[in-house]
């Protein structure tokens, strides 16, 4: 009898922390205009370029606040003769809901290039991009929304966050999981890390990408340290190497 009350108290217990903890506001509340984030990227064990990650202003769009976003991907110049990189992207990014309000990309790899741009107008519910003029339902991401998204939930082992994705004029529904938390070594530093693992119910993420693990630091900065990429040719590594506040 004693074991099952025990029992039954640890099990409300767990529910009601559960409960509290995703009625809890968003643990990060603002993120640093200026903030830089920088980090070396490896293909294949191989060191082959660097990218930045940057909060560069609070803007206004359409009359709403957003963080605007940029991030810049570069191959090392020996690597530029082999298979050439230079990628930007950019995020407007809801500073209450942080959701994506506009997404641009614009991609030159070797000989592949693209270039994209999507703006959300969440009150008529259209995506008005580059190509076509589409429907959405409900607030979606964008490659970098994600990321600060993560960021900022209060987060804890067994969590699953259920996210939209939009890229390439197609809406992809899919999971992040928090797995665990481990320690990590990266240039950057030695930390207590979230390990988060996003995937979609049908087995398959993104396009010729296998799998993904998201190492966010278990600190008040949620940092991203880490970036995995599986993928059909080959494996990516983003690490962070440091954070700078520049001035504004």
């Amino acid at each position: 009898m004693l074991v099952k009350i025990a029992r039954n108290l640890l099990i409300i217990g767990w529910f009601s922390l559960v409960n509290l903890a995703s009625a809890q506001s968003r643990l990060v509340s603002h993120f640093a205009v200026g903030e830089e984030l920088t980090y070396s990227v490896w293909f294949n064990f191989v060191k082959v370029g660097y990218s930045t990650m940057t909060v560069k202003a609070i803007e206004s769009l359409d009359g709403y606040p957003v963080y605007k976003v940029e991030s810049v991907t570069e191959t090392v110049a020996v690597f530029d003769k082999i298979y050439r990189v230079n990628d930007r992207m950019k995020s407007w990014i809801d500073l209450n809901g942080l959701f994506s309000r506009r997404y641009e990309k614009r991609l030159r790899e070797g000989k592949y290039k693209k270039d994209y741009r999507a703006q959300f107008d969440y009150n008529a519910k259209k995506a008005y991009t580059s190509r076509d003029t589409l429907a959405i339902s409900g607030k979606v991401h964008d490659a970098l929304s994600v990321i600060y998204c993560m960021r900022a939930e209060y987060l804890f082992p067994g969590r699953i966050i259920r996210l939209n994705n939009f890229d390439n004029d197609k809406f992809r529904l899919f999971n992040v999981v928090v797995r665990e938390v481990q320690s990590l070594k990266v240039p950057a530093g030695d930390f207590q890390c979230f390990v988060l693992e996003p995937y979609a119910e049908d087995g398959k993420l993104f396009k010729n990408q296998n799998k993904m693990i998201i190492y966010l630091s278990a600190d008040p900065l949620r940092l991203p340290l880490m970036i995995d990429n599986e993928a059909s040719f080959g494996r990516m590594i983003f690490k962070l190497e440091k954070r700078a506040i520049t001035e504004k």
